[in-house]
């Protein structure tokens, strides 16, 4: 039973970042009004009058304007929306197709993973899952949370970090958000899970200095390498190329991640994960990576083995270096990356994702899981 309950509280901290994704995802376009809500209402309404959309549920302004709460939408009161299905982002990407492309193509699989964590949720809490998922948020896992080491950012702070203004902004966003949070919270858990709430909710936003004060206090902050060093954490500008497969995408708040494995031409393979920034803002996240061999998982070198942060600029695809964590096609036995990816600040690694799975033959020659 005891595991069902961490089950339950992992799948309900995922469910409140995949719901920040979205909000950030639908939200910037519709708040540059590329197009503005109004407009982005009448495109699905309009649709909906064409005859192979009509069984389509509507979305009006209201229903909109809930989802892009976010994680809020999960409070308690006195009416619970439906949370956006994978049918409703995919009306809305059509919709956004044409302003905003990025978003567009990152919004269904955004839709898909609300859908499977809402599915799985469903099946571990029973009937009324969702009225536990607040007190699930509040009342983290019992398993400790892993290490988090301190790493600078990849981006140079006059190129990517926040200007002195929208660090205020984010830290007043941030105190407000928790100020919510935390009243709701005084009728399910008491002033014990508010002190966890608070831990909780310090993490669920962009960089901020408020954040970084968490990871070590001025003076005591343990320097790791420069990450951007070629060979140790520099990252690709775009995307992986080559023999490789990549796992299901998952979401760090606007960040659509994925672990990657590509095979070299050298008899070596390297393990990666790739990062897209589908907000207007550069944001920051931290990476785990490790691999998977012959079912025995294998770290991976610092930084990336441990924990590295990485900042992705703004409508930006960034992929962890080739050389950050390779190994050799071992015959007879099969690989797969295994990687975590949360927001910068965040105390628990949360979720992971594996890539398919590669096998290699008895002869060496390298074989996909789909292709065997």
């Amino acid at each position: 039973m005891g595991d069902q309950r961490e089950s339950f509280a992992e799948l309900s901290h995922h469910l409140a970042q995949a719901l920040d994704a979205w909000q950030a995802c639908v939200g910037e376009p519709t708040e540059r009004g590329k197009p503005p809500r109004k407009v982005l209402v009448k495109a699905l309404e309009t649709e909906r009058e064409t005859p192979v959309w009509q069984t389509r549920k509507r979305i009006d302004e209201a229903l909109l304007s809930y989802w892009l709460k976010g994680r809020d939408q999960l409070l308690p009161g006195t009416k619970h929306n439906r949370l956006p299905s994978e049918e409703d982002c995919a009306a809305i990407a059509r919709a956004l197709k044409d302003h905003a492309p990025e978003n567009a193509e990152q919004l269904p699989k955004i839709g898909w993973e609300i859908a499977d964590l809402a599915r799985r949720l469903r099946v571990v809490g029973g009937q009324g899952w969702r009225n536990r998922v607040l007190a699930s948020l509040i009342v983290q896992p019992a398993e400790p949370a892993e290490p988090v080491e301190a790493a600078e950012p990849v981006e140079t702070a006059s190129a990517t970090e926040p200007t002195a203004v929208e660090e205020q902004t984010a830290g007043r966003r941030r105190w407000m958000n928790g100020r919510v949070w935390a009243k709701a919270a005084t009728a399910v858990v008491g002033v014990a899970g508010l002190i966890v709430l608070v831990v909780w909710l310090s993490g669920g936003g962009e960089s901020s200095s408020a954040a970084k004060e968490q990871n070590g206090s001025a003076g005591t902050r343990t320097q790791e390498p420069d990450v951007a060093k070629p060979g140790t954490g520099a990252s690709t500008e775009s995307g992986v190329e080559g023999n490789h497969r990549c796992g299901k995408a998952r979401s760090a708040g606007a960040v659509s991640w994925t672990p990657c494995t590509l095979v070299a031409t050298d008899g070596r393979m390297s393990f990666l994960v790739q990062f897209t920034n589908t907000s207007a803002k550069p944001v920051t996240v931290k990476a785990k990576l490790t691999y998977v061999q012959a079912a025995v998982e294998q770290a991976c070198p610092d930084p990336w083995g441990t924990s590295v942060e990485i900042t992705i600029p703004a409508k930006a695809t960034k992929t962890s270096p080739l050389e950050a964590c390779t190994a050799s096609l071992t015959p007879a036995q099969a690989f797969q990356a295994k990687g975590w990816v949360v927001l910068h600040g965040t105390a628990q690694w949360g979720y992971r994702e594996h890539s398919p799975t590669l096998h290699v033959q008895e002869d060496g020659t390298p074989l996909w899981a789909d292709e065997a």
